[in-house]
């Protein structure tokens, strides 16, 4: 059986259901985004946000909403875009897909510097 359901509401699920698997996220100082949003215990973050606007959000989360309420990969990350602006009061411009863990470990763990980390990259 099909139903249809609206946008909003759509959006409103949408929006609990990352309520609830952000339960106890933090908000930290990331290496390559000024804010990553992380779990404690956690080095890798799932979204990072920078100062112009560019929201990043890992291929996994993504793929997550995609999946679980079968939405295009453009919609997934637009919702996630909403969901940032509407519970962070962060401007949303761009929303940047990646997949890269290290590009948004947590600067503030450790104590490292910028250059640290991607001299450990890089090597």
């Amino acid at each position: 059986m099909k139903y249809i359901i609206t946008e909003n509401k759509l959006n409103k699920v949408i929006f609990k259901y990352l309520d609830m698997k952000f339960d106890g996220i933090e908000k930290r100082k990331g290496v390559h985004a000024d804010i990553v949003f992380v779990f404690p215990n956690e080095e890798y973050a799932l979204l990072g946000w920078k100062k112009s606007g560019n929201l990043y959000v890992n291929l996994t989360l993504s793929d997550d909403i995609r999946n679980l309420f079968g939405l295009e990969r453009s919609e997934a990350l637009e919702v996630i875009g909403r969901y940032v602006v509407d519970r962070y009061n962060l401007k949303v411009k761009d929303i940047i897909i990646f997949n890269l863990r290290f590009r948004n470990i947590v600067v503030d763990r450790y104590n490292l510097k910028v250059k640290d980390i991607l001299r450990t990259a890089i090597s």
